[in-house]
Parts: structure tokens; C-alpha cells; sequence
């Protein structure tokens, strides 16, 4: 049994994206559902395996996504068939992606997806959200749980993280993609961005809160919150750093900034690793332009970025 105890009526049930577990009474609260029916499945089988080793019935009342990305929402459609009265929450606008996961993929891509992608992890069945979660949503239950969110953006349009605080007043963060665990961030290092700005905002509003413990999606849970937020600052940084070094011998084009930024990394590109750092890279560019250390300009048909050298 992989089932794990934060606080009485708090868990967590490990695995490639972590899943929230909130009990209240024989009602189960999901927060992320997995990345595909097997997922689901398993994290179904950690369920059953808890309650039936209390001898009780359990339902799942409702599935919480922080957003609407594959591996979180992935099991969405399984736990719905499984539980018809299921609710989904989410935010409004993440909701589209749920009801059409191409959406998701359009975007990585740029496009009609690559057919390397057009995989479960990618595309996930739809789903549909039964409730709309945003900063100033609450919901409390018969036994004084209490659910509330927090925006954090910039890995996606609207991602929420859950903020779950038990009868007894301790509380536990589920961050989503807002950031990654130390052994996680260390080994990928370039995660998926949508926004660099908006991003590196959240990891300073994180870094200023002061929940009992955090629960990344990705990577090991932790109590200690602003250091986790400077690593994953200094990643950032970092990958900052690699654009304007493949700048400094002159102007590139997209696909020049990209190579030049995985042999920095000693990253070897696959399809997927191609599509979602190469799409992570444009929101680095106009990050940087907006902030004036890069420009870019229209050459022989093809965008050229180079170094601001007036900033």
C-alpha cells in the first residue's frame, strides 16, 4: 500500500505526478487524477488497498486539477466512468484544455501535433469540469476541511494550486507544476514554461507562504518552502543565461538558440524534449525582450534574436 499520511485527513499517494488524497468521512477528494487510464488505475488500486484495510466504503466526490495538463488530469475520464456523480473542478479557463486536450498539444506544438506526440501523455480523453475554482473559491466540508486556492501561473494560463487545511488547523499545499522537487529540478532543469514573468512571480509569492508542508507534483514533498523556490529560481536563471551565451557570436535563429541551449545542458533532444523546450524557449525570448537584453528583427524571411547591445 502507497497510500501516505500528511496530516489526519491528508495524504498523498506518490508516482510519476503526485496525486493529493483528502478524506472526509467516505468521501475522497483527488487533487490530479493521473497521467492515463493505467494511472488512474493504480492510483484507484491505492484506494481500494487503504479502505479495505479499515473495512470501510469510500466514494471519490470530486477531482481537484491544478490544471488541465496530461499527466494531472490524465485519469480524469477513468474515475468519471468509475463514479458518475464524480465532480471536476478546475479553472474556468484551464477547463478548455480539459474538454479538448489538443489544446495543449496545439501549443507545445505550434500547431497540428507531431505524430510522435499525439500519445496519451500528450492528449489525454477529455473531460469535462463540474466546478469552477478560483482565489476567492472556499469549500468546506461536514468535518471542518477546508479547501481554498491560490493562482500560479506561468507553467499555464491559470494554474491554481489547493491549499487543504484539516479540523485540527494544519494545512498542505499542493503546488501543481508551480514548482519541482530538488531531485527533479536537478535532473530536467529546463521544465515546461508558459509565461518566464509570470513564473518567476509565483516562486516569490510561494517562497513568502507559510503552509505545514508542500507537495509538488513532481519530485519529494517538503516543509521547507523558500529554499525549494530559489533552486528552482536559480534554473531559471540559468536557462536565462544559456539564451544570451548563444547570442554572444552574433544573431540566431529559433532553432540555432535551441541546440546551442541543450549542448549547454548536455541535453540530448528527443520529439518530446524537442517540442517542449523548444516551445519553453519562445517564452524565454519575449521574456528577455520584454526586458530588453534581446531584440529581434525580420531577415531574409527568417526571425533573427540577438544581444540588446543599447540596454
Amino acid at each position: 500500500m502507497n497510500v501516505k499520511k500528511l496530516f489526519d485527513s491528508i495524504y498523498y499517494i506518490p508516482g510519476p505526478s503526485n496525486t493529493g488524497l483528502v478524506i472526509s468521512k467516505n468521501d475522497i477528494y483527488l487533487i490530479e487524477s493521473g497521467m492515463d487510464r493505467k494511472d488512474a488505475e493504480r492510483i484507484h488500486n491505492e484506494i481500494k488497498s487503504f479502505f479495505n484495510s479499515q473495512n470501510k466504503e469510500f466514494r471519490i466526490k470530486a477531482i481537484i486539477n491544478t490544471h488541465s495538463h496530461t499527466d494531472h488530469a490524465g485519469g480524469n475520464a477513468y474515475f468519471k466512468e468509475k463514479y458518475k456523480d464524480c465532480e471536476i473542478w478546475c479553472s474556468k479557463i484551464e477547463a478548455g484544455g480539459l474538454q479538448n486536450p489538443y489544446i495543449n498539444g496545439t501549443v507545445f506544438c505550434g500547431g497540428l501535433l507531431y505524430p510522435e506526440i499525439r500519445i496519451p501523455y500528450f492528449c489525454a480523453e477529455p473531460s469535462e469540469a463540474t466546478n469552477y475554482i478560483n482565489k476567492n473559491t472556499i469549500v468546506t466540508t461536514d468535518d471542518d476541511i477546508t479547501f481554498t486556492f491560490m493562482e500560479l501561473p506561468g507553467h499555464t494560463f491559470d494554474m491554481h494550486g489547493v491549499i487543504v487545511k484539516n479540523s485540527k488547523g494544519q494545512t498542505a499545499m499542493f503546488t501543481g507544476d508551480a514548482l519541482f522537487g530538488h531531485h527533479h529540478i536537478l535532473k530536467y532543469w529546463i521544465p515546461y514554461l508558459y509565461d518566464v514573468r509570470k513564473y518567476k512571480d509565483t516562486l516569490d509569492k510561494l517562497a513568502e507562504t507559510e503552509f505545514d508542508v508542500y507537495i509538488p507534483a513532481h519530485g519529494e514533498i517538503s516543509s521547507v518552502i523558500a529554499e525549494l523556490a530559489e533552486l528552482n529560481k536559480i534554473a531559471i536563471l540559468s536557462t536565462e543565461q544559456s539564451i544570451l551565451n548563444a547570442l554572444k557570436n552574433g544573431p540566431q535563429i529559433h532553432e540555432d538558440i535551441l541546440a546551442s541551449v541543450a549542448n549547454q545542458n548536455q541535453i540530448k533532444l528527443k520529439i518530446a524534449q524537442y517540442v517542449l523546450i523548444g516551445c519553453t524557449l519562445r517564452a524565454y525570448l519575449i521574456y528577455l525582450w520584454e526586458e530588453k537584453k534581446i531584440v529581434y528583427k525580420l531577415v531574409d524571411n527568417r526571425m533573427e534574436w540577438s544581444l540588446n547591445n543599447k540596454s
